[in-house]
């Protein structure tokens, strides 16, 4: 009997939503993606911020000492050059093109600070919610450099590798669940295409337009899709003399209670108290 062949059914956008400007740390400007009214979460996905400014007032005062607990927070440097320390020893500088994956865990106290008083400052950071289970697990710090995180290149697409699997190419960070993080680039009319990662699935165009799935309406600089159901996905650049880019992020879903405050994720309203009490304490970790 002959195998029927059978086309992949593409990815398209289920929702687009824009962040919201935002005024976080000490005082640094930033827009805020996940983790407004606009889009409170997107399991496991708590908080994305982008910051692009090349005005030093907007960054200068940074994010002094601050705590965390239940979460990991991932801070991508694109442009740029930020200092960490914890209170766990953890840090170091981050150039362009680092990224740093800190698991808070119990307890975390650390601060991010610019390492520059002018030029342009690019980069994210996300927050990845924890599972119930993990919520309370030792803080760890992975301290991940451009040259650790191999990029595939393909058909005029670059994808840059720092969680998960893109064809052949593995990131290098360690992470507790299965977790796709890549920063895509574009050139002039080419195209990223790859199996649709299980749970959820969305991207950010930081770059440029571009359009999903065979549609025809693009996706323009600064906007989030999340994606529908479907075998694969299917990106292309909608200026076919400009280039494009975007991050592209998968996660399966934890489908637990979320209970946020400030700096603290957690299940419950009781953990939270819990958490701001240990804070104030000492006894956070």
């Amino acid at each position: 009997m002959k195998e029927e062949s059978m086309a992949a059914k593409l990815c398209t956008v289920e929702r687009t939503v824009r962040g919201q400007s935002v005024t976080d740390g000490a005082g640094v400007r930033l827009t805020r993606i996940i983790g407004s009214p606009r889009l409170d979460q997107v399991d496991p996905f708590v908080l994305l911020d982008e910051f692009r400014s090349d005005d030093p007032r907007d960054y200068i005062a940074g994010f002094p000492d601050h705590p965390h607990r239940g979460i990991e927070t991932i801070t991508y440097m694109v442009e740029g050059r930020f200092r960490h320390r914890d209170s766990r020893g953890g840090g170091g500088v981050m150039e362009p093109g680092d990224v740093q994956w800190m698991t808070a865990g119990r307890g975390i106290i650390h601060s991010e600070m610019p390492e520059m008083r002018s030029g342009r400052l690019w980069g994210y950071q996300l927050w990845l919610n924890l599972a119930r289970r993990d919520k309370m697990v030792e803080p760890r710090y992975q301290q991940l450099t451009a040259t650790d995180i191999l990029v595939a290149e393909k058909d005029g697409a670059k994808v840059k590798v720092i969680a998960g699997a893109y064809g052949e190419t593995q990131g290098p960070a360690r992470t507790w669940y299965p977790v796709s993080y890549f920063d895509v680039r574009l050139s002039a009319g080419a195209g990223f295409r790859a199996p649709r990662p299980e749970g959820v699935c969305f991207l950010f165009v930081h770059t440029g337009r571009v359009t999903v799935g065979g549609g025809t309406s693009a996706l323009e600089r600064g906007e989030l899709a999340l994606m529908s159901p479907g075998d694969e996905v299917a990106i292309h650049g909608a200026d076919p003399k400009a280039e494009s880019g975007f991050l592209f992020l998968s996660g399966i879903p934890h489908q637990e209670p979320i209970a946020r405050g400030g700096p603290f994720v957690m299940n419950t309203q009781e953990e939270i108290r819990q958490a701001f009490l240990d804070y104030q304490t000492g006894r956070l970790f």
